[in-house]
């Protein structure tokens, strides 16, 4: 097989992996905490945020790091506000930015999220492995093991395997 075909072949299973794995971490958040995968990532990114000490963000910065429009992030933003899990002023340093803050509820979720999200990922890993997947793939999959939700006696947090 040529360098192209190989890479072109590894290009196709990491994408079909990525799938799978986006879409258990959708149905596992969703199921336990009533959110989608960009809503909790979105979360994320703000906490991340806010311990970096930025205070303030501007819209453009949340959608380059989730992956959405502006325009997007924009209603991404106020569903996560009508939902109490931020609060938003305008910044009075910069008024292109918006103070945002994260609420208890939010760390609430965040807290209790990724361990599901570390749950999802090391699910897909582990049957994957019982599977035809590429064997380097799999090998940076699971790092060296030390992630307890990666190896196979790992902490079960909660069942988000696909249901039949």
């Amino acid at each position: 097989m040529s360098d192209d075909a190989v890479l072109t072949k590894r290009w196709s299973t990491l994408t079909r992996v990525h799938r799978r794995i986006e879409t258990r971490i959708g149905r596992c958040l969703h199921q336990h905490l009533g959110l989608g995968t960009t809503e909790f990532y979105a979360l994320r990114a703000l906490r991340e945020g806010t311990r970096a000490g930025a205070g303030s963000l501007y819209l453009n910065d949340l959608a380059n790091e989730i992956g959405l429009s502006q325009s997007a992030t924009s209603r991404l933003v106020g569903r996560l506000q009508d939902r109490g899990l931020i609060t938003v002023q305008t910044s009075s340093r910069d008024r292109r930015s918006v103070d945002i803050e994260l609420s208890v509820a939010a760390d609430d979720v965040l807290r209790r999220g990724v361990p599901l999200l570390h749950q999802a990922v090391g699910d897909v890993v582990r049957e994957l492995g019982g599977e035809k997947t590429d064997e380097v793939l799999l090998r940076y999959l699971r790092g060296d093991a030390d992630d307890a939700a990666l190896r196979p006696d790992g902490p079960v947090v909660a069942s988000c395997r696909a249901t039949a």
